[in-house]
């Protein structure tokens, strides 16, 4: 089993949650505030040296899952893999390379999008 830190469309509540549906919810969680989080269209990217706490969600999921998020992420083309220190236990996130934040809209830290009505 792995520990997952999400802090964007894979939230509960959010448009991709539907891949953490059947993993165990472990509870919330804000990191250091070490990041720069930006946005990517319609979802959050997160990049490391910045001065941002991050606010997200953590997940226990089974290896199937977690190859499941690393093909949602493209990971490793877009998106790495950084194991971070939560209060749970270690946990991979998900960032990116900063030069591809460059000339995105930043967002302080927690990324709040409501579903589409429908």
């Amino acid at each position: 089993m792995n520990r997952v830190f999400v802090y964007g469309t894979l939230k509960r509540g959010q448009r991709n949650y539907h891949f953490l549906r059947d993993a165990e919810f472990v509870g919330e969680f804000i990191t250091r505030s070490v990041y720069s989080m930006y946005e990517f269209e319609d979802y959050p990217a997160v990049c490391l040296h910045g001065e941002h706490a991050i606010e997200g969600e953590i997940f226990l999921v089974t290896d199937h899952q977690f190859r499941m998020l690393d093909d949602l992420e493209w990971y490793p083309y877009f998106y790495q893999r950084i194991e971070i220190d939560t209060s749970y236990g270690d946990a991979w996130m998900y960032i990116v390379k900063a030069d591809l934040c460059h000339g995105k809209k930043p967002i302080p830290g927690i990324w709040l999008q409501s579903m589409p009505a429908g």
